[in-house]
């Protein structure tokens, strides 16, 4: 199970950068899958929070770096 939020850093279509929550056992794939509509809500939620975060760190970075 996996469950991720994307975001482009610019512009175009080369700054993708994705943060993805993973099911690596059984066991957590069943409990990923038994979550509620709210439930994801809230983890999509926390993903995007998350990603905002990492996403103001890198930008800067991606922003200096030269463009192909």
């Amino acid at each position: 199970m996996d469950i991720s939020i994307d975001r482009y850093l610019d512009d175009g279509k080369s700054s993708l950068v994705t943060l993805a929550l993973r099911s690596r056992t059984t066991e957590m794939h069943s409990v990923l899958s038994a979550l509620d509509a709210g439930q994801k809500a809230a983890v999509n939620k926390a993903l995007k929070d998350a990603l905002d975060e990492i996403v103001a760190v890198i930008q800067p970075v991606a922003a200096g770096m030269p463009k192909k």
